[in-house]
């Protein structure tokens, strides 16, 4: 098979010719082959290897992570119960996180059921100060994750023109 341009690889491996070069300049990419007019040149094996990185921060590892474990597998070494205990680790903090989400859930579910008996004793039209309502302290949130969720509600419900935040 001929050699991959990077536009090639980009797309048959699903993702831009910037995260290739920027895999090849964190050293999670061998650098290519090039042609006389400095063009890159890649192999097929260079979408597996994007692939791999792909799936590997989707399972949850750093690139910092991943790059460390391509290095001992291209210095010679195998890493492979470095990777098994970085995995444990991400189970870990999956753990502690759906504990904390469940305590969230559970703050969220008690916050509406008072907003109900509070919206239920506000004469129509008025305002119910629902924020106000809010305990103190809030919801944590969980790993960052809440706190995007949190911002794309907002957005949403502006660009849907949801007046009062009450």
């Amino acid at each position: 098979m001929p050699p991959l341009k990077i536009g090639q690889l980009a797309k048959r491996s699903g993702v831009s010719a910037d995260t290739i070069r920027y895999y090849e300049r964190i050293g999670l990419m061998p650098r290519p082959e090039r042609t006389s007019a400095g063009y890159r040149q890649y192999s097929e094996s260079s979408i597996d290897r994007v692939h791999l990185v792909q799936n590997a921060l989707r399972f949850g590892f750093s690139l910092k992570q991943v790059g460390a474990f391509l290095g001992v597998r291209q210095a010679g070494g195998a890493p492979c119960k470095h990777v098994r205990e970085a995995g444990t680790q991400i189970l870990a903090a999956l753990e502690r996180e759906l504990v904390e989400l469940a305590a969230s859930r559970d703050s969220v579910k008690e916050t509406l059921r008072l907003w109900d008996q509070r919206l239920a004793q506000t004469p129509e039209g008025r305002p119910a100060h629902l924020l106000e309502a809010l305990p103190m302290g809030g919801v944590p949130p969980v790993s960052g994750r809440r706190l995007l969720l949190g911002k794309r509600i907002v957005a949403a419900g502006r660009e849907t023109g949801i007046g009062s935040p009450d």
